[in-house]
């Protein structure tokens, strides 16, 4: 402890000394009509406020310091933006300065979000409801931040600004004032949500985990929507995480085997692969589960029983894994199983018509 004391106060000072002699040449270049250095500066002293929302410059250990720390970094590159005045005036430092802008107030927007209504998505238990001003905390840096990305082209990054609102949303809808907020929230949730999961379907390779994680979060938003229709609409987008499990499975995009496209991943990726697609497997069974219910009862004319025994079928198709494999290996083995299943599943419903 007294040497991460010691380390911090040295940092501490090291970084306040940096940002006197920036300030210093702000000054200058200012006074001297130096546009693209001064912009340079302000790109610096945004970094040294992000520096200092870090754990390590903050003694009281507070939220609210961080955040702080995180809007003065976003006001120095709005001050930049001004400075320039419109990207015809330097492209690439308008480009480089709208690009941390993104980030920061994305950033931003995320650390409020974590500090009012925790982290996570399921949707909250609790009568957490925010004020308006709350609410716009949260929300407007992160709208601002996907403006940019929109207009910049980075599609990327504009999914990721959508992920991170259907995050809000998604937890915030169950406790609302009235039916019309409610369903204001819940339409922006599935609004985000789709718009993110819409762009990681096209772009799979590289953002596997991403979109079986988005597929998730939208699968279990449509189940709130009781009845039929939510169920149906859940497992297709579980289906939707059958490239992505094939990557790790070490199926090319066309299914067949390819253990060359297998090796690409690092260890700790097959890792989170494995895990997320165990809760995969899991819920296309429960989600299968509640429709043949529905089948059962009358209320849906469509043979989901046909769906859950091909899906039954090849889980029990699945071998056994080999003895005496283990690490990577055994993954693959087991993403292999889960791939199978969910190729099943996908044959059946696209038998049926459902797809």
């Amino acid at each position: 402890r007294e040497t991460n004391g010691v380390a911090g106060a040295a940092a501490h000072a090291l970084l306040a000394s940096a940002e006197i002699w920036f300030m210093e040449g702000l000054d200058a270049f200012e006074k001297s009509g130096d546009l693209k250095n001064l912009v340079l500066l302000r790109c610096n002293l945004c970094q040294c406020k992000k520096l200092r929302a870090n754990a390590l410059f903050d003694e009281s250990k507070s939220e609210a310091h961080a955040e702080e720390c995180l809007q003065a970094a976003a006001t120095q590159l709005e001050a930049a933006h001004e400075s320039l005045g419109e990207r015809s005036t330097d492209s690439t430092l308008w480009d480089m300065v709208s690009a941390e802008l993104a980030a920061t107030f994305l950033v931003l927007g995320v650390r409020r979000r974590q500090s009012l209504i925790g982290s996570g998505n399921a949707p909250s238990l609790l009568q957490l409801r925010l004020n308006p001003g709350q609410e716009r905390s949260i929300v407007e840096p992160m709208e601002r931040a996907l403006g940019i990305y929109g207009s910049s082209g980075n599609q990327h990054q504009a999914a990721a600004a959508h992920y991170q609102l259907a995050l809000f949303f998604s937890k915030v809808w169950t406790c609302q004032r009235d039916e019309t907020k409610t369903r204001e929230k819940l339409g922006a949730a599935f609004r985000h949500y789709s718009a993110a999961h819409s762009y990681f379907t096209q772009a799979v390779d590289g953002n596997e985990l991403t979109l079986c994680l988005v597929s998730l979060d939208l699968s279990n938003l449509y189940s709130s929507v009781q009845g039929e229709e939510g169920n149906a609409k859940a497992l297709l987008c579980c289906m939707d995480t059958l490239q992505a499990i094939g990557t790790g499975a070490g199926k090319s995009k066309n299914q067949e085997a390819d253990d060359t496209h297998s090796s690409r991943k690092p260890d700790d990726w097959y890792q989170q692969m494995d895990a997320v697609a165990a809760t995969i497997e899991e819920r296309v069974f429960k989600l299968l589960r509640s429709l043949v219910k529905l089948f059962d009862e009358g209320r849906t004319k469509i043979p989901y029983k046909d769906i859950y025994r091909a899906a039954l079928t090849a889980k029990m198709m699945v071998p056994k894994q080999t003895s005496g494999v283990a690490g990577t290996k055994k993954i693959v083995e087991r993403l292999s199983g889960v791939h199978s299943i969910i190729r099943a599943t996908d044959d059946a419903l696209s038998t049926i018509g459902l797809k």
